[in-house]
């Protein structure tokens, strides 16, 4: 055995070793294993030959040879069968992959530009929080509702625009988003010029590459006088008309069903107290409220005045959620609203009329008799509800 073909066998081994490391970013444990065997007996045969001899290994430099020629062979055979898989690829194989790649880039390139012109068309505003929420990202929507500069702030630099009174509010409800509550609806104030302004966000979390996201619209409220606050919740509800007709079909199928004249009777207070935007906002809030409990279905919630509110209630179950309601004086009547950073207690008065399927009352009584009902909730200063022909 030439000390040339010993080296050379032994660089080709170690250079397969490694370069298989290298390309697959892993180590074979059985390759490892006869690699250091490997390195052992070139140890052994280079510094302690003697070791060999008193084992009677005649020879033993042919055997090593052959040895090392039968671990290269392996080493090679099996680094090939790592990369056999590219063999037959030809110039056409490539030619296609690179058209795939290019039907993905195209895709991609489409889907940002259509996200991006979607954005554009938006009347809201749109805002992309960092993972840790230490900074965020404004679309051009909101740089013009509040007169800033720049897209990107921190989240230090957002709450100072918020008014005083609403930030603690805020930051509680966007640190208190996750996985399993992963959306907020949220009204504050915030700095547009030398004023503030009202604006709803509402946003959602989502999770991707283990990271979570949150994003949200900003839109502002520009509060009017009724009809036309521009809040859905109120403008959307049918008026007065609208009521005449449903009890007027409701009776041609002889149903029965209660009528509930509702008066948000501190509302005027409110009104006073922080402004007409104040309480709009949270007459929706309380609207809100009474049709998730009560007014599920379309035409079973009215507008009647600014402050009066007409609700047809047909089903008994809800009508007895209601009348335990008003007896107990919790909550589900007289609700605690909280918006922004204020907190108002909104305190209704009710009068209550029963349709019953052989009534002969006209529409136009019938209507007048929930009123007279909801004028001597009104009076009464015991109870804020009045039931026509009850106790």
């Amino acid at each position: 055995m030439t000390d040339l073909l010993y080296y050379f066998i032994l660089i080709i081994i170690t250079l397969l070793f490694i370069l298989n490391a290298l390309l697959y970013k892993k180590i074979k444990i059985w390759k490892t294993f006869l690699f250091l065997i490997t390195l052992s007996l070139v140890i052994i045969i280079e510094y302690f030959p003697d070791l060999l001899a008193s084992f009677w290994i005649e020879d033993y430099e042919n055997y090593y040879l052959l040895y090392l020629l039968a671990i290269s062979i392996l080493f090679a055979l099996t680094f090939r069968n790592k990369i056999k898989i590219t063999k037959n690829l030809t110039d056409y194989d490539f030619f296609e992959l690179e058209k795939e790649l290019d039907k993905v880039n195209d895709s991609s390139e489409l889907l940002r530009k259509r996200f991006i012109n979607t954005i554009d068309l938006l009347n809201e505003g749109l805002i992309f929080y960092d993972n840790n929420l230490s900074s965020l990202y404004l679309t051009d929507q909101i740089k013009s509702i509040i007169s800033i500069d720049k897209n990107q702030l921190t989240i230090e630099e957002f709450i100072e625009l918020i008014h005083s009174e609403d930030q603690k509010q805020y930051l509680q409800t966007i640190k208190k988003v996750n996985l399993k509550v992963p959306t907020f609806d949220i009204k504050y104030r915030i700095k547009t010029n030398d004023s503030y302004g009202w604006v709803i966000e509402k946003g959602k979390l989502f999770k991707h590459n283990k990271n979570q996201h949150l994003i949200s619209t900003f839109k502002p409220v520009n509060l009017k006088l009724f009809p036309d606050t521009l809040i859905e919740e109120l403008d959307s509800l049918p008026l007065e008309d609208d009521l005449t007709k449903t009890i007027s079909s409701l009776r041609k199928d002889k149903q029965t069903f209660y009528l509930v004249m509702l008066h948000l009777s501190n509302i005027p207070e409110v009104n006073k107290r922080f402004g007409r935007d104040i309480g709009n906002l949270m007459i929706a809030e309380y609207i809100k409220n009474m049709r998730y409990h009560f007014a599920r279905e379309k035409n079973t919630l009215f507008r009647i005045t600014g402050i009066q509110f007409a609700l047809i209630i047909k089903e008994e179950q809800k009508y007895q959620n209601l009348s335990r309601a008003l007896t107990s004086g919790g909550d589900l009547i007289n609700l605690k609203l909280n918006i922004g950073g204020i907190q108002q207690i909104i305190y209704p008065n009710l009068g209550i009329i029963k349709n019953d399927p052989w009534s002969k009352t006209n529409i136009t009584d019938f209507i007048s008799l929930s009123n007279k009902a909801l004028e001597e909730a009104i009076s009464d200063n015991k109870n804020n509800y009045s039931i026509f022909g009850g106790k």
